[in-house]
């Protein structure tokens, strides 16, 4: 457990032990809770209540990744074209779409960290014009070159089918065409 799922557990048990309390004190002020049938109902109550404070308290804790948040299924458009981007580790980026940018968080796990550092938040990016993809470093420090031509000046350069795209001059990449 860590210190967040264990700070959850506290409140609750704190949140439904102050209504007990409340509820214990409700019954010495007002006597008219000695009756067994109002008992079950204010235990039914306070059970709803501590349900409603764990599972609030256990969807803000829970841990949520990236990987679900980010991740886009394949799916057919209109015949269109579509763009991968294969890296060293054989996964692949799918490009489709008008645009995509390309960054340091698209490379974790395929490098290593300390070279992660050399490829900028946002790189480059993928652009899809006239049916054609083109490629625009995005003003890096380190630069990404296609083919070993380096990319300047942030123009784009048309993509071919198999080119390598050198990232950073740490990450090689090929960059296919798909047919639909």
């Amino acid at each position: 457990m860590n210190k967040k799922q264990i700070f959850g557990i506290i409140t609750v048990l704190l949140a439904v032990g102050v209504a007990f309390a409340t509820i214990w004190k409700l019954n010495e002020i007002y006597g008219w809770l000695q009756n067994e049938t109002q008992e079950i109902v204010i235990a039914l109550i306070m059970a709803i209540i501590a349900g409603v404070l764990v599972e609030s308290i256990y969807k803000r804790l829970s841990p949520q990744s990236k990987m679900l948040k980010t991740t886009q299924t394949r799916m057919k458009t209109n015949n269109e074209s579509h763009a991968q981007l294969v890296l060293p580790n054989n996964n692949n980026i799918i490009v489709n779409g008008a645009e995509k940018t390309i960054g340091r968080e698209d490379f974790i796990g395929v490098i290593s960290p300390d070279k992660l550092y050399f490829i900028g938040k946002d790189h480059f990016k993928i652009i899809r014009k006239d049916k054609s993809f083109y490629i625009q470093d995005l003003n890096t420090k380190n630069g990404t070159t296609v083919n070993g031509m380096e990319l300047t000046n942030s123009k784009m350069h048309r993509l071919d089918d198999g080119d390598e795209i050198m990232v950073a001059k740490t990450l090689s990449i090929k960059y296919n065409e798909l047919g639909t």
